[in-house]
């Protein structure tokens, strides 16, 4: 029907809702599919190619289009959000730019550039805000990108990008590839768990053995790093059986001789000195004392023999020293001569070291360029004069 023709019949109406139809299937339509997701492994099409941005953002991340006006560094994920500002902030003049509309509700004091930014403020913020709500529980975001990132890490926990070394899960692409990069396994030699932290890995390391050699208990599967841990294990696991042992008792078989001792190791040392015959003498003169082992003896050297020890320490020096003297080094040519020169040090000169020698053998050429150096002082001119004049005497 033609544009202002009033509807009398039913007839009228069949063909109003007609034409509505047909163009309402023309505007969705709108041809095939134009751009095509640039993501490998993702075969996505779109006819818009702010729906390709806002696609492809959600892959990567990253924000590609960068305004190319000098000294401004603004990045946007959709071209058109990069036209706008581009017409906002750099093509208007600056007047025009100001945000000098202001929002109708007077509870809110955002300021915009122009009535229709204030206009899709007030109805995105304040009359139908935008509410993605949770399909698992009761919780609901402004953000429909929010609203998946709650979802996957409070309930489904399928991440769409995953680590191929630690299974670890991420939201982008880029985040997956940057992570991949300083991502490190740690392998244990003695099984194959792997550990994504060093400290878990030792950790892992303590607590089992693997070829480390360590201090198991002989009563249960414990095992420690230090004998002092082991000891304090059996005193709070094992304490009732390790008073069992201390209370078992080992007697010495000799006739006559009924000792008895807590640990093995000391009946063994009873019967070396009692019953075997081994005791250690002490050597000095009018001693005669014995002791069961050597390192009672030497205690006893020490607190009752001190000026034994020390004559014996003297005679030892004495016989390093005289064997020193028996074999003299060999005296350098130079010794007891000194490295300066009787010149250089009257005029507190630093010379190089042949310098110095040709000074202290009296060269007419090094006295000569020592003399010029002095020129300059008289004091030390007339000195260094003195010097040679003296020098001349003594060959004379």
């Amino acid at each position: 029907m033609p544009p202002g023709t009033q509807i009398a019949s039913d007839s009228d109406m069949e063909t109003v809702l007609e034409e509505f139809k047909q163009r309402q299937e023309r505007r969705n339509s709108g041809g095939s599919a134009k751009y095509t997701c640039s993501v490998p492994k993702c075969k996505a099409t779109f006819k818009r190619l702010d729906q390709l941005d806002r696609h492809e953002y959600h892959h990567t991340g990253l924000k590609k289009h960068a305004c190319s006006y000098e000294g401004c560094d603004k990045t946007y994920s959709i071209v058109t959000h990069l036209k706008r500002h581009l017409r906002s902030t750099h093509e208007r003049p600056e007047a025009a730019a100001k945000k000098t509309v202001k929002c109708s509700l007077d509870e809110c004091s955002k300021m915009f550039i122009s009535v229709s930014n204030m206009t899709r403020h007030m109805r995105e913020t304040h009359e139908s805000p935008r509410v993605y709500p949770c399909s698992h529980c009761s919780a609901k975001f402004s953000q429909k990108l929010k609203l998946k990132r709650h979802e996957i890490r409070e309930h489904t926990q399928e991440y769409p990008f995953s680590c191929a070394k630690c299974s670890r899960g991420f939201y982008q692409e880029w985040q997956c590839q940057s992570h991949e990069g300083s991502c490190k396994q740690y392998e244990c030699p003695g099984c194959p768990q792997k550990f994504d932290k060093w400290s878990l890995y030792t950790k892992h390391c303590r607590d089992t053995l693997h070829g480390r050699n360590r201090h198991r208990c002989e009563r249960c599967d414990c095992a420690y790093d230090k004998p002092s841990d082991l000891k304090r294990h059996i005193e709070v696991k094992h304490k009732e059986a390790a008073a069992e042992e201390e209370s078992t008792s080992f007697t010495c078989t000799e006739e006559g001789c009924g000792k008895s001792y807590s640990y093995l190791r000391n009946l063994r040392q009873h019967m070396l000195t009692s019953h075997s015959g081994r005791r250690f003498e002490c050597q000095a003169v009018d001693c005669g004392r014995c002791f069961s082992s050597a390192q009672n003896l030497s205690k006893h050297l020490l607190r009752d023999h001190k000026d034994g020890k020390k004559k014996k320490e003297k005679e030892k020096k004495q016989a390093v020293k005289e064997r020193l003297n028996s074999n003299p080094r060999k005296r350098r040519r130079d010794a007891g001569r000194s490295k300066h020169s009787r010149l250089s040090k009257l005029a507190c000169l630093q010379l190089d070291k042949d310098d110095e020698e040709a000074v202290r053998e009296r060269q007419p050429m090094a006295l000569e360029k020592v003399t010029q150096s002095l020129k300059e002082d008289p004091i030390e001119e007339l000195l260094a004069q003195t010097l040679v004049d003296e020098d001349e005497v003594e060959q004379e």
